[in-house]
């Protein structure tokens, strides 16, 4: 098995629907960006991630692993 050294950056996206905060994870020494710019991968691991509906503020879901699909995502941002 080989592994891989990754940072963990807290991020918060914004979907059309839902605002996710979370914790999302990138190569060691590399930035946010180039992971998005990334076409690798269809979904991104979000863990720790919490919810929200985007125009109430409310707690939807807590849960320790998400997927977010890239095209999905409208915006993402380090928290």
């Amino acid at each position: 098995m080989v592994y891989t050294n990754k940072d963990r950056v807290q991020v918060v996206i914004a979907t059309g629907v839902y605002r996710v905060e979370g914790e999302m994870y990138v190569l060691a020494g590399s930035r946010l960006t180039d992971a998005l710019n990334s076409k690798a991968k269809d979904f991104f691991a979000i863990t720790n991630a919490r919810v929200f509906d985007p125009q109430s503020g409310d707690l939807l879901y807590e849960t320790p692993y998400l997927a977010v699909n890239r095209d999905s995502i409208a915006v993402l941002f380090p928290k």
